[in-house]
């Protein structure tokens, strides 16, 4: 008896739990879209990168490395990136909702973890920062090229956003990126 007890009590307590991470996962839930995507920007290493520093042009591709020349890097909070590149930010569409999408082709060298690419939409933030929601996709060591694709969902709000295209280092590492592209598609409406 006592058994079946705590093994209706476990599952309830896992049931909840579920619930629970599921109502956490709605905001940064990405809704499917209703149409194709529709190119509206592809990138160039003739394009130039929010961050500056630590990025280098090697053919057709931006060579980001995981570190740079800033010294106030190692002064920061453990649980942050060892470094957060902002490659490139273009303003928010003149719709009320769509879902982005970030295709890429990338690899990974000299490093101990994956290496994130992201796409976020960074609105202002009460102390004057930047506060970014961002959707990632890592990109696992390789010595070739691999094809990838990150999607973002976008919400008109009061402040003017931007949409970022970012890159996350965990550990030491470059990352080579070219054939970068920013699409666009409406939202499926539900039902």
């Amino acid at each position: 008896m006592f058994d079946e007890l705590f093994n209706n009590l476990t599952n309830f307590i896992l049931s909840k739990a579920q619930e629970a991470l599921k109502e956490l996962e709605k905001p940064l839930a990405i809704p499917e879209p209703a149409e194709p995507f529709v190119l509206i920007r592809q990138f160039t290493p003739a394009d130039s990168t929010v961050t500056k520093g630590g990025i280098a042009i090697v053919g057709e591709s931006w060579q980001i490395e995981a570190y740079d020349d800033n010294p106030q890097r190692f002064l920061t909070n453990s649980t942050d990136p060892l470094r957060n590149v902002i490659l490139f930010e273009v303003a928010e569409p003149d719709v009320q909702e769509c879902v982005f999408a970030c295709q890429f082709n990338a690899k990974a060298l000299n490093t101990e973890k994956s290496i994130a690419v992201s796409l976020g939409v960074g609105r202002p933030g009460e102390s004057g920062g930047m506060r970014t929601t961002s959707w990632g996709r890592g990109v696992a060591p390789t010595e070739n090229f691999q094809p990838y694709k990150v999607r973002a969902y976008f919400k008109k709000e009061a402040d003017a956003a931007k949409i970022q295209i970012g890159v996350q280092f965990e550990s030491s590492g470059i990352l080579q990126i070219r054939d970068i592209e920013l699409l666009q598609a409406a939202v499926k409406v539900q039902p």
